[in-house]
């Protein structure tokens, strides 16, 4: 494809161009990003020096001395889906190993492990990532590289955790125990969700909590996740539609979480790179072999698409039409908000651990109105008849030795709709117990920061040099 072809944020030149890459003067450019012609180390290198850029801390260095036997070697965890976003994030971390390894003598700033939440049978995957693994790794030798695959179902740790949870007409959850006829699995769980996007942001609540439990028993102190600025802006915007935009601060920012005690860090290292550099990334370094894919396809039904599906889809939109520099507004918008102001503490939601800042059923029941208009006609009826078939009927609930159940407005909109009559079952998290995790921004704006952070361009300055392995 020429140059000028494409509105696209990678323009790919054709190979009789003369073009030289600017970074090099040497070398012949292949493709431009953010206005800058790139040959192909070079852009290599451009990417590479984005997650160098996000992990300048002395704790990924290589250590030596008393600073060595103090600290050790820190260990990060990398969640890992198959997906190309992933896929390069390794491939960055793994270069940055390696050069460490090669310039200190076989000694590395961290130890790398790699999770993967099994969703072969959820996502109907083209085939396992447990079966790319070792062949993956291995092209990072000498550089050994430890990896877990974790099931889905291990999110379910004790069958008598789990409660039926019923949410009320004036919006108050109730939990009661279930009889444990027989043992429920996530597929289950999940089959009593009242739509897709329910069943979404419950998956995301599991893969966060397992990846959690296994940073915990890893004994890593750093947790890495592959999501590019498009997918953060993607995520700025779902969370705001799922009622869950008072954590945008903490979801899309580097933080602190703690977790049974322990403290971890979570990165985001390739959050200065759109997702079109990282597919060009992946083509480049010959990554797309590896990549795992769903075979589920989607519908093209607005109202069958999920909530990430519909903001997926309309980034991939502005990319296609010139406009992908939108993704950075929403991230640079999105990270200047804090957390909202309270007055008193209300706790943490027991159905997926966030703080609350605010009563959301109390609003709901300022805003809403609870009892239906008189049915008067046949046609009514019918229809009171077919939604009572389909949710069940609210008045018949048995909330006999039922509980309040604290729940977060997010939480209230991912239930609205459940069926009466089944309910929804979940390990419900006791108020005292040690899994809740308040989160805790690490970011520190003075004003002129947050000045020179609202100033928009697609130009990028240079970026530091790496030396012996490591990013000055």
């Amino acid at each position: 494809m020429s140059e000028g072809e494409s509105n696209t944020p990678i323009k790919y030149l054709s190979e009789d161009t003369q073009t030289l890459c600017q970074r090099c003067k040497i070398e012949k450019a292949i493709l431009i990003s953010r206005k800058e012609h790139f040959c192909h180390n070079c852009f290599i290198r451009f990417i590479r020096g984005k997650q160098r850029k996000q992990m300048l801390d002395d704790r990924y260095k290589v250590r030596y001395g008393p600073a060595a036997e103090k600290f050790g070697t820190q260990k990060v965890l990398l969640a890992l889906s198959g997906g190309v976003s992933s896929l390069v994030l390794l491939d960055v971390m793994s270069s940055l190993l390696q050069e460490q390894y090669k310039s200190h003598k076989g000694k590395q700033g961290f130890e790398l492990v790699i999770l993967n939440v099994d969703e072969f049978d959820l996502e109907a995957l083209d085939r396992h990532v447990n079966d790319i693994l070792p062949q993956l790794v291995s092209r990072y030798a000498p550089i050994e590289v430890d990896y877990k695959v974790l099931s889905l179902e291990s999110y379910i740790i004790d069958q008598n955790m789990l409660q039926k949870v019923l949410l009320s007409k004036d919006f108050t959850a109730l939990q009661s125990s279930i009889e444990l006829d027989k043992e429920y699995t996530v597929t289950d769980i999940l089959k009593l969700c009242p739509n897709k996007s329910s069943v979404e942001d419950l998956l995301t609540i599991m893969y966060d909590e397992l990846i959690l439990r296994t940073a915990y028993l890893e004994g890593c102190e750093t947790i890495i996740y592959g999501h590019s600025m498009t997918r953060i802006a993607n995520e700025i915007i779902a969370l705001t539609v799922k009622g869950r935009g008072s954590n945008i601060y903490q979801a899309i920012s580097d933080h602190t979480v703690h977790f049974r005690g322990k403290e971890f860090s979570i990165l985001f290292p390739l959050r200065d790179v759109l997702y079109a550099e990282v597919v060009a990334y992946a083509n480049l370094e010959d990554l797309k072999e590896f990549e795992v894919k769903s075979t589920v396809v989607k519908s093209k039904i607005t109202k069958n698409l999920t909530i990430r599906d519909l903001t997926t889809n309309y980034f991939s939109q502005l990319d296609a039409t010139g406009y992908a520099s939108t993704a950075s507004t929403v991230v640079k918008t999105g990270e200047k908000l804090g957390a909202p102001q309270v007055s008193h503490e209300m706790g943490s939601c027991q159905i997926c651990g966030v703080y609350i800042y605010q009563d959301a059923k109390e609003w709901l029941r300022r805003i809403t109105v609870n009892d239906a208009a008189p049915v008067e006609t046949e046609e009514e009826k019918e229809y009171v008849e077919l939604y009572k078939e389909t949710f069940g009927n609210p008045e018949e609930a048995d909330v006999t030795n039922s509980k309040p159940v604290n729940i977060c407005y997010g939480c209230i909109v991912t239930l609205g709709g459940v069926k009466q009559d089944t309910g929804f079952v979940w390990p419900v998290k006791n108020k005292e117990e040690d899994g809740e995790r308040p989160l805790s921004n690490i970011y520190s704006f003075n004003k002129q920061d947050i000045l020179d952070e609202y100033i928009l361009t697609d130009d990028e300055d240079e970026e530091g040099e790496v030396v012996d392995g490591q990013h000055i």
